[in-house]
């Protein structure tokens, strides 16, 4: 009763395939934003893994590892704690 449940009716979802396949080229592209200056990397991230989490269960665990660990930040704290 204490696992976290992830909606699995993704294949009769229209465009869900869609969805799959821009969460992962987020991914991918925040990945090299990382690396490349002009690529903005975080919010690709984020943004692949929010498309990825209804499906997969480990990037539904990471949003919400990152919810918990950056719900403490306050607009003038200067580090994570």
């Amino acid at each position: 009763m204490g696992q976290l449940v992830v909606q699995t009716r993704w294949k009769r979802r229209p465009l869900s395939w869609a969805r799959l396949l821009l969460g992962w080229a987020s991914i991918a592209a925040g990945l090299l934003g990382l690396i490349l200056p002009i690529i903005p990397g975080i919010p690709l991230l984020i943004f692949g893994l929010v498309l990825l989490s209804a499906r997969y269960q480990w990037a539904h665990a990471v949003m919400v590892w990152m919810k918990k660990k950056f719900h403490r930040l306050k607009p003038g704290e200067p580090s994570i704690r």
